[in-house]
Formats: C-alpha cells, structure tokens, sequence
C-alpha cells in the first residue's frame, strides 16, 4: 500500500459493483479501459459510490485523467487531503 492513496481493497468492491464484474477481478494495475462496464453509466454509479464511501466528490474529469484502478486510488486521497 502506498502512503499517498487509500488502500485499495477499499476502493476495489466499488469498482467491481460499478460495473457488476465479479469480485477480486480488477487488480490495482488493471488499465481502466480495459475493464468491462467502465462507460458512462458505470462512471457515474462509481463516482456516486465513491462519493457515499469516501465523501469525495471525483469528477469525470477525474475518472480520464486516472489510467488505472491504483490511480483512481490516488486520486482519491488527494481529494480528502484537500478536504481536509
């Protein structure tokens, strides 16, 4: 785990809820276009998700500026420390 992200077995189940892939399929270094179900819709449900775990508010932006799932980790830390 790094110290510079949330530690991902958090983040993961997130992932594979927004986009109903089965659990323990989407490692850390999985490249985010290459995950089934990571379009619009499962943007949005995983934004929300993240939203509602975290109280992180990620914009799309965000999303497509993050090349993998350890990514999306990072930048989600960024935003609590912001936060805070």
């Amino acid at each position: 785990m790094s110290l510079d992200s949330i530690p991902y077995e958090d983040l993961a189940p997130l992932l594979e809820e927004s986009t109903q892939v089965e659990p323990g399929s989407v490692p850390a270094a999985m490249a985010l276009l290459d995950l089934d179900g990571w379009d619009s819709m499962g943007m949005v449900m995983f934004i929300a998700l993240v939203d509602e775990r975290f109280g992180v508010e990620l914009s799309v932006h965000d999303l497509h500026e993050c090349k993998s799932a350890g990514e999306l980790a990072e930048r989600i830390f960024q935003h609590q420390q912001k936060q805070q």
